[in-house]
């Protein structure tokens, strides 16, 4: 496995040379998984972050009454559990949604002494963390202040497509219900919905909008469907 090419597929790595790249290599270690498996549970003991390479990763956390509620899911090429390098323990679980899923783990203690030199990588890691709030503040302000169709619509409206191009979805109805802070049942309600009305259509995997000013409205509250 070429530590060098997993570590530069990750855009928090990818413009590190010489020395840098040595360093970070030398307290990494690859990981694969199986679907289902546990990366960490929540209250294990953070021992660093990691970078999803090939397949996605699914993180969460299970309510007192224990329903599981996904908080992100990671594809390739992202980070998660940076937080954690802050932290004694882990504050969500982690399991992988593909088979195989591979993952670089960054050892915690010796990350820190690179933040420590480097101020670089310091603002770096600083950027994916204020990244990550951000997607936290925004998923906590839609299951709060907003119905269920503003919420898929939001969610749909933030995920990167070409113009005219269908959006792969990248997680099961399930999942993406489990996201919403819903049921599957009431998210192929709303989908049978949206494509009566001409506004999206969602086959397999891909989502396709045809109607984008609409699902704006939507998203926004000020269209009911």
């Amino acid at each position: 496995m070429n530590l060098t090419y997993l570590l530069r597929s990750c855009r928090l790595f990818s413009d590190l040379e010489g020395a840098d790249l040595e360093a970070v290599q030398r307290i990494s270690i690859p990981k694969e998984y199986r679907k289902g498996d546990t990366i960490f549970n929540e209250s294990d003991t953070s021992r660093g972050f990691f970078i999803v390479v090939t397949g996605s990763v699914k993180v969460y956390r299970v309510a007192p009454d224990g329903r599981e509620r996904v908080i992100h899911v990671v594809p390739g090429g992202e980070v998660f559990a940076e937080a954690a390098m802050f932290m004694e323990t882990y504050p969500a679980s982690a399991e992988a949604l593909t088979s195989p899923t591979t993952v670089v783990a960054i050892d915690k203690n010796g990350f820190k002494q690179l933040l420590a030199r480097d101020p670089r990588m310091s603002f770096k890691i600083m950027g994916t963390m204020v990244k990550w709030l951000a997607r936290m503040r925004d998923a906590l302000t839609d299951l709060t202040l907003k119905d269920v169709p503003a919420r898929f619509a939001s969610y749909v409206l933030s995920m990167a497509s070409e113009p005219g191009q269908p959006i792969k979805a990248g997680v099961s109805k399930t999942m993406l219900a489990q996201i919403l802070g819903t049921t599957k049942e009431t998210l192929s309600r709303l989908l049978r919905r949206l494509a009566e009305h001409r506004i999206l259509t969602y086959r397999g995997n891909a989502i396709r909008i045809l109607n984008r000013p609409r699902l704006q409205k939507i998203a926004s509250g000020d269209e009911k469907i």
